[in-house]
């Protein structure tokens, strides 16, 4: 079977790097395709096993994939036609395999997206896809559809594929409680997996907000602790919140970054959104804050230890990184958040 997953922009290659981990081994996965924000694979596995993916914020069954679409008309006589023809068989399967309740009379509704120019428009795209379906009995429901179908085309590639995931792949079950400008749990996830775990990990967000990061990292692996803390009580309290009794031990403060209450090289990771876009203040004061919050995570952080920051003022940040010659960038990783351009740090200790 024919699978896409879809991530937020700029984590395609950790995308792949985590379906590789997970299913490679089983001789089950092979990646066909790697595009801006899609990953194309084909899977024989169980696909409710793909639902656990933690980069992916959509998982699709395709089932047509139609890569030489034109700017024609005609191209949608051609999907029209394609789709006439096409055994649902084993996309029902599919569906019941992951908890979608299908049968031969389908309530379904149709998403269309469309990019390029085109001689025709994106509700024709929806329509043609409506039509044909109608004519194998479905029914158009979209308040209450069993069925989420997509029709995409993007450049020369047209696809029809079915959404088996539901709201919770990207949004995560345990964000009870939220707060402005939180992160998306992908993201922090990612930022999580670059931090590279370890069991032995004493875990550091110093500005956890809503905690997510912070549960990202404990839901990967064992770890030895888990810290977060923020200035704000709101943002605490929705850490608590989202954390309820579970993931032991880990302690929580209400505490200002520039000053942390912790030992000299106690910390093994630091993993941090640091404050910027809408919730910075002026430059001036943004340039010391990060001054004062770098030097206290490097006093914090062991030798060997690793930290991930997370910025849009990548420039600032960098010239902060030069005035502490102690430290070095590892690894960059420009991605979107929230439709602004940021990039993903990974810096490490340098070896005396």
């Amino acid at each position: 079977m024919l699978y896409s997953i879809i991530v937020s922009a700029g984590l395609e290659n950790l995308a792949r790097e985590e379906l590789s981990e997970r299913f490679s081994d089983t001789g089950h996965l092979k990646i066909l395709e790697r595009k801006p924000q899609r990953l194309l694979f084909q899977y024989t596995g169980n696909p409710r096993e793909l639902l656990s993916l933690r980069t992916a914020e959509h998982l699709f069954l395709i089932l047509k994939q139609l890569p030489k679409m034109t700017r024609s008309r005609s191209s949608l006589a051609a999907l029209s036609g394609s789709l006439a023809r096409f055994n649902f068989k084993e996309m029902f399967e599919c569906c019941r395999q992951v908890g979608i309740r299908v049968r031969k009379r389908t309530p379904f509704r149709v998403t269309s997206r469309l990019s390029g120019k085109r001689n025709f428009r994106r509700v024709d795209l929806q329509r043609v896809v409506e039509q044909a379906l109608l004519k194998r009995g479905w029914y158009l429901n979209s308040a209450n559809s069993a069925l989420d179908v997509w029709a995409e085309v993007h450049g020369d590639d047209g696809y029809i594929s079915v959404k088996l995931s539901g709201n919770d792949m990207a949004q995560r079950p345990y964000k009870h409680a939220h707060i402005p400008a939180s992160l998306k749990p992908t993201l922090a996830y990612s930022m999580a997996r670059l931090s590279r775990p370890h069991p032995e990990d004493v875990f550091l967000d110093a500005m956890c907000g809503a905690g997510t990061i912070l549960l990202e990292r404990a839901l990967i692996k064992r770890y030895r602790y888990l810290i977060g803390g923020d200035v704000s009580a709101d943002a605490l309290d929705a850490t608590v919140a989202n954390f309820g009794r579970k993931h032991q031990p880990r302690q929580f403060f209400h505490w200002d970054a520039r000053s942390l209450p912790l030992g000299s090289n106690t910390v093994d990771k630091i993993v941090c959104n640091l404050p910027f876009g809408e919730t910075i203040g002026n430059v001036s004061q943004l340039t010391n804050l990060y001054r004062q919050c770098l030097r206290e995570y490097e006093r914090v952080l062991k030798p060997r230890g690793r930290m991930v920051l997370l910025t849009s003022q990548d420039a600032l940040l960098d010239d902060e990184l030069k005035q502490r010659r102690s430290l070095r960038v590892a690894q960059k990783l420009t991605v979107d958040v929230r439709g602004m351009r940021a990039r993903m740090s990974v810096i490490c200790p340098k070896t005396r």
